[in-house]
């Protein structure tokens, strides 16, 4: 029996040891959830790693009923193109995901922070605003061309 309980105690330690997830590993599992039509719990997710989220529940609330419904509106989910990951060094990473829906796409900017030895959310932000970004960034002032 103590066999037993030493086992399970040294899988305890080795899984929470593991349980430290890249922003890549995070970004997967963000997604797999949100697939489940579940975008509070993705929502959840993507916060739980974050000491500070307690301070900001309100705002989290916000983001989740805001986001759902939009969902709503816009439908059935198809997936998620990776279209920048950015960096302002190796501890602040911003990743920028075509979210795929049926009536129109959305756009989620995540960025992730790590001040010591564990990345955490720094930051969500979603619009539905993609074709208004494309349709300026194709803007003839934006071409090499036209830069001085």
């Amino acid at each position: 029996m103590r066999f037993c309980l030493l086992i399970a105690f040294v899988f305890l330690i080795f899984n929470s040891a593991r349980a430290q997830s890249t922003p890549h590993e995070m970004m997967n599992k963000f997604f797999e959830i949100y697939k489940q039509a579940d975008s509070d719990k993705a929502v959840d997710y993507l916060f739980s790693n974050s000491k500070f989220s307690k301070e900001i529940t309100d705002g989290i609330d916000d983001v989740k009923r805001q986001l759902r419904k939009q969902i709503e509106a816009d439908g059935k989910f198809y997936g998620a193109d990776l279209l920048t990951k950015r960096s302002a060094g190796p501890n602040l990473l911003m990743f920028t995901y075509l979210v795929r829906h049926d009536r129109e796409p959305l756009t989620f900017n995540i960025m992730f922070y790590k001040a010591s030895d564990k990345w955490q959310l720094q930051n969500f932000k979603y619009h539905n605003k993609t074709d208004e970004e494309l349709e300026e960034s194709s803007k003839a002032f934006h071409m090499k061309e036209n830069i001085e």
